[in-house]
């Protein structure tokens, strides 16, 4: 089955907000960028596809899907926030590259009054200093921090007017907000940080509507027992990879 570039995306962004705790890094991307849509006549596996970049979103039952090979970067692709199923297709056609697979988990709908409601945000000045810890971002990520901390809440714990602990939001779309960049600076580790900054968006969202998740690369056993200890739901899992083409 062979897909076509959608004229008009929104029919396939309403199918995917029925399922908006599992698609919304899918729309918040596709829909907050510049991408090229593919789907099938029905709306049952889609590609979106970054211009002017290596980035691909992936989505739906490519079993019986032909891949859009013409509509793919040509040098390299980056999938993010995609089915572990389709990760395996992508490997029958495609060099792997690197591979980082993650626990999608949901946070508890509030914590209740506490001190961590008394946590300021990072700020425009904040980010040259912030966004080098975060390790897993790209040649992008400071634009990425910077567009976050201008766009979303995020929280802060500070000494003398530094940050020692934070924690941003990659994006936040309808009912759902995703966490990311959480840091804690080596010397302040082990001080409850980590969780107070965590408490801190979890309730400022919660108390508009808004439930945060979470996304885990399945090896950080220290965030995933940070997860367990604040309440997280594991309800799901996710990958990022990046294939070369030859």
């Amino acid at each position: 089955m062979k897909l076509s570039l959608l004229a008009d995306p929104e029919p396939l962004f309403a199918k995917l907000s029925e399922n908006i705790l599992e698609n919304a890094g899918f729309i918040f991307r596709a829909r907050d960028n510049e991408y090229d849509i593919y789907a099938d006549d029905g709306l049952t596996a889609a590609v979106a596809v970054q211009n002017d970049s290596d980035h691909c979103i992936f989505w739906g039952d490519w079993h019986d899907i032909d891949i859009p090979f013409d509509a793919l970067p040509k040098d390299g692709i980056f999938v993010s926030a995609c089915q572990s199923d389709i990760i395996n297709i992508l490997k029958q056609h495609f060099k792997l590259d690197g591979e980082w697979p993650c626990w999608n988990y949901l946070a508890p709908d509030g914590y209740g009054p506490g001190e961590w409601d008394e946590l300021g945000p990072l700020t425009d000045e904040d980010v040259d200093f912030v966004y080098p810890f975060w390790e897993l971002g790209g040649d992008d990520r400071e634009e990425h921090v910077r567009d976050s901390v201008r766009r979303f809440e995020s929280a802060c714990i500070r000494e003398n007017g530094q940050p020692v602990a934070w924690c941003g939001l990659h994006f936040e779309i309808d009912t759902i907000a995703n966490l990311g960049f959480a840091h804690t600076l080596d010397e302040h580790r082990r001080k409850g940080y980590a969780s107070l900054v965590t408490k801190t968006l979890v309730n400022r969202l919660s108390a508009r509507g808004v439930r945060t998740n979470s996304d885990v690369i399945k090896d950080n056993t220290a965030s995933m027992s940070l997860c367990a200890s604040m309440g997280f739901e594991k309800v799901g899992e996710q990958t990022w990879a990046y294939f070369k083409r030859d």
